[in-house]
């Protein structure tokens, strides 16, 4: 009796591993891997993704849509950049590392940044670039 109940436990949790693999989370999600370049973009939909707006000059994010997240991590001659970019209450937020260390968003993090956003408009392939404000 019990290697009946074993093999039923045993069925029901391989079910469930080969189930879980078929559910996808819901949301939009993007990603690009190339050599010292990392980007992560997540929103609930396609479509809202592509509500996010940069400035004319592709320097300066403008609006990122509710529950949307950008990640980036970029290597270079500094060292290595990791860059989370969240909304929350109606402001972007960022929290920015280098080399592993949480550092201050500031003037020089912010021309780094800006010198980023032409890579993420044209890695992330977006239709002539996010609609610009």
């Amino acid at each position: 009796m019990s290697v009946f109940i074993n093999f039923r436990l045993l069925m029901i949790a391989g079910l469930s591993f080969i189930l879980s693999a078929c559910v996808n989370l819901p949301g939009h999600r993007q990603t690009i891997d190339e050599d010292n370049f990392y980007l992560h973009i997540t929103a609930p939909s396609k479509a809202i993704k592509e509500e996010i707006r940069f400035n004319a000059e592709e320097t300066e994010l403008l609006f990122l849509p509710e529950n949307a997240q950008i990640e980036l991590v970029v290597a270079d001659d500094i060292g290595k950049h990791q860059l989370t970019i969240k909304e929350h209450q109606g402001s972007i937020v960022y929290h920015y590392r280098l080399n592993g260390r949480k550092t201050t968003f500031g003037d020089k993090e912010k021309e780094w940044f800006a010198s980023q956003v032409p890579l993420i408009i044209e890695k992330s392939k977006y239709r002539d670039g996010p609609s610009q404000a």
